[in-house]
C-alpha cells in the first residue's frame, strides 16, 4: 500500500490516504473506507502498513482508505453552530478526492458511490452517528467504536436505513440504529430487518476494541463485504453486495487471444451457470452486459447482479471491460479503440468456446455501456436478438457513424430490434423532453421498429408521463419483495406491422438516480429471452413474458 498526505487548502482540511498496490485501474471493485480518529498523527496508519496480512487483504480487495484529520483533535458531532461544520467538510473532502479536474477524472481511483464505508472511534464514532442520521447519502455502512448520539442529530435525522457495527456504543445510539434499520429479528447480537436483511445492526459490547488492522478486518468481514448502498431513492437503500470473494466468474485479464485492435489484451468476466456446466453440449443463450463510463466489470456485477438471473434461467453471461479500461467508444471515432470490433470478437470467441444458441445472443449495458450496447446492436443487427439498455442517452448529431451504418444495413434488410429501456426519475434527463438525448434514442428505435413516432413535448410543456410520449400500453408494478416500495412504470410501444409487435419499452424506475437496480436484470431478461434472430435476419418470438409483478417472488 502507498501512504499520501492530501491537503485541501480551499476548505482548510487535510487527510492521509492509503492506496492499494497494483495498477490504479483494476477490473475489480474498489472499497472506499473513511476513518475518523481523534488524532492527526500517522502512527496508527504506519502500524497498518506494518501488518503484512492486512496489506494483503487491502490490496486484494482494493481498499482505498481516507483518514480525514480532525481540527485540533475535535469533531463537531453535536452540530454546534458556533464550531466548524465537520459534517459538511467530511462530505466535501470525499467529493474532492473522487473528483480531480486537473486529471480529467482519469487519474483517480474510481470509487462507486454504493461501496463507501466509515469507521470511527471516540468522538470520531459520535461524528459518524451524526453522519448516518443526517446525511446518509452514499453511506453504505458505519463501524463505530464507542461514541454517543447527539440530540440534535437525532432530531434532524432523515430516518434512512444505515447498517452498522456498534462496539461499546451508548444505549441511545443502539436503539437509534435499530429504529433506522427497522429491525424486527435478532440472532447472535445481530438485529436485522426480515424484509431486507441488508438492513442490520451488529452489537459488540464489553470488548476492548482498538482501531487497528484486526478491527478493520472485522468490519470488512461483517459489514463492508456484505452490504452496499445503491442510488435507488433520495437517500439510497441498503442492499446485498457482491465482492471478489463471492465471484464464480471465469476472469480473463489482459487476454490477447481475441485478435482485434492489433491484438491488444482485453479483460472480461464470464459467468457459466451450473446447468451449462452439467450439460456443456446443450446450447444456451448468451448475454453481454457493459459497465458504465469509468466503471469496471466488478462495479457493474455488484450493481445489476445479472449473474443471479443467469444462474436461475441458465444462460451464459459476460461482463466485458472497455478496451480503454475507462469508457466505451460509443461514437465509433477513429482516434479511440474500436469497441465494436472488440465486442464482435468477444461474441465470436464465446460461440467458439461454449455451446451458444446463435439465434439468442443479446446485449445490454449501463450508462455509457448502455449506449455502446445500442450502437453495437444497430450496427450488427444480424447477430443480436434484443437489447437491454439501462440509464443512458445519446445524441444523433454526435453519433453519426453508427447511425449511418445502421441505416445502410436497414436498407439491405428490414430488421427489427426489440429494446427494453430503463431510466430513473432522479437521473439527469428526467422528464424526457424534445431535444434531449432520451428523445433521440427512443425516436430512433421507434422508427427502426416501424412504431409511430409521436411528438415529444418541449421542456416548458406539461409532460405528466415523464417518458416524453406515453406508451400504447402502460403497466405499473412493484417487482422486488426486498423493496416493496420500489415502483416501475413501463410504457410499451407496438409496431405498425400486420401483427403489431411490442418492440420498444420505456420502463421508468421511480426514485432511482444514475444506477442500475437488480430487479432491472430480471425485468430486462424476462423481455429479451422471448426473441430469436434467424440467419436470414428475421426475428422469431417464442414464448411469453412471465407476469412482471411475480418475477422475483
Amino acid at each position: 500500500m502507498r501512504l499520501d498526505l492530501v491537503t485541501y487548502e480551499e476548505i482548510g482540511r487535510s487527510m492521509y490516504v492509503l492506496f492499494p498496490d497494483g495498477d490504479r485501474l483494476s477490473c475489480y471493485e474498489n472499497t472506499l473506507i473513511t476513518i475518523l480518529r481523534e488524532s492527526d498523527s500517522d502512527a496508527d496508519i504506519q502500524a497498518l502498513l506494518a501488518d503484512v496480512d492486512f496489506c494483503q487483504l487491502a490490496d486484494e480487495q482494493r481498499f482505498v482508505m481516507l483518514f480525514p484529520n480532525p481540527v485540533n483533535g475535535h469533531w463537531n458531532w453535536d452540530l454546534d453552530e458556533a464550531q466548524r461544520d465537520d459534517l459538511g467538510d467530511i462530505a466535501e473532502m470525499i467529493r474532492l478526492f473522487n473528483h480531480q479536474p486537473d486529471l480529467n477524472d482519469r487519474g483517480i481511483y474510481h470509487n462507486m458511490h454504493n461501496a463507501r464505508y466509515f469507521v470511527g472511534i471516540g468522538a470520531g464514532a459520535s461524528m459518524l452517528h451524526t453522519l448516518a442520521a443526517c446525511n446518509p447519502v452514499n453511506v453504505a455502512g458505519v463501524f463505530t467504536i464507542g461514541g454517543a448520539l447527539s440530540e440534535k442529530a437525532e432530531t434532524r435525522s432523515v430516518k434512512a436505513p444505515v447498517s452498522a457495527i456498534l462496539c461499546n456504543a451508548d444505549n441511545q445510539s443502539k436503539e437509534f440504529f435499530k429504529a433506522l434499520n427497522r429491525v424486527d429479528r435478532e440472532s447472535d447480537n445481530q438485529f436485522y430487518n426480515s424484509v431486507n436483511d441488508a438492513q442490520f445492526v451488529h452489537i459488540v459490547d464489553g470488548t476492548n476494541v482498538q482501531l487497528n488492522a484486526q478491527a478493520i478486518r472485522f468490519g470488512w468481514e461483517r459489514l463492508f463485504s456484505k452490504v452496499c448502498r445503491p442510488n435507488s431513492c433520495e437517500y439510497g437503500d441498503m442492499g446485498p453486495r457482491t465482492v471478489r470473494d463471492d465471484y464464480r466468474f471465469v476472469v480473463h485479464e489482459n487476454d490477447t487471444q481475441l485478435g482485434d485492435n492489433n491484438g491488444i489484451g482485453h479483460t472480461w468476466f464470464e459467468f457459466i451457470p451450473e446447468s451449462a456446466k452439467a450439460d456443456p453440449n446443450k446450447k444456451v443463450p448468451l448475454l453481454l452486459f457493459n459497465h458504465g463510463g469509468a466503471d469496471t466489470p466488478g462495479n457493474v456485477c455488484n450493481m445489476i447482479k445479472l449473474h443471479e438471473v443467469a444462474e436461475e434461467d441458465g444462460f451464459i453471461l459476460v461482463y466485458p471491460w472497455a478496451t480503454s479500461k475507462w469508457g466505451w467508444n460509443q461514437d465509433m471515432v477513429d482516434d479511440q479503440y474500436d469497441d465494436v470490433s472488440y465486442l464482435y470478437a468477444l461474441i465470436a470467441y464465446m460461440k467458439k468456446t461454449y455451446a451458444i444458441d446463435e439465434t439468442r445472443v443479446y446485449i445490454g449495458g449501463f450508462s455509457n455501456g448502455s449506449a455502446m450496447a445500442q450502437v453495437f446492436a444497430m450496427t450488427n443487427p444480424e447477430i443480436i436478438a434484443a437489447v437491454c439498455a439501462d440509464n443512458t442517452r445519446f445524441c444523433q448529431d454526435r453519433n453519426t457513424r453508427p447511425f449511418a451504418i445502421a441505416g445502410k444495413k436497414k436498407l439491405e434488410f428490414d430488421f427489427r430490434m426489440p429494446v427494453w429501456y430503463t431510466y430513473g426519475t432522479r437521473d439527469i434527463e428526467y422528464p424526457a423532453v424534445r431535444g434531449s438525448g432520451q428523445q433521440v434514442q427512443y425516436d430512433f428505435w421507434k422508427a427502426y421498429n416501424n412504431i409511430t413516432r409521436k411528438q415529444t413535448p418541449y421542456i416548458d410543456e406539461p409532460a405528466s408521463c415523464g417518458v416524453g410520449v406515453s406508451g400504447d400500453v402502460v403497466e405499473e408494478y412493484y417487482p422486488n419483495p426486498r423493496y416493496p416500495q420500489r415502483e416501475y412504470t413501463t410504457h410499451r410501444f407496438f409496431s405498425n406491422d400486420p401483427k403489431p409487435l411490442n418492440l420498444y419499452n420505456y420502463s421508468l424506475a421511480d426514485g432511482k438516480g444514475h444506477d442500475a437496480n437488480p430487479e432491472e436484470a430480471w425485468l430486462g431478461w424476462n423481455y429479451l429471452k422471448q426473441f430469436s434472430r434467424m440467419s436470414d435476419g428475421s426475428l422469431v418470438i417464442s414464448g411469453t413474458e412471465q407476469p412482471l409483478d411475480q418475477l422475483m417472488n
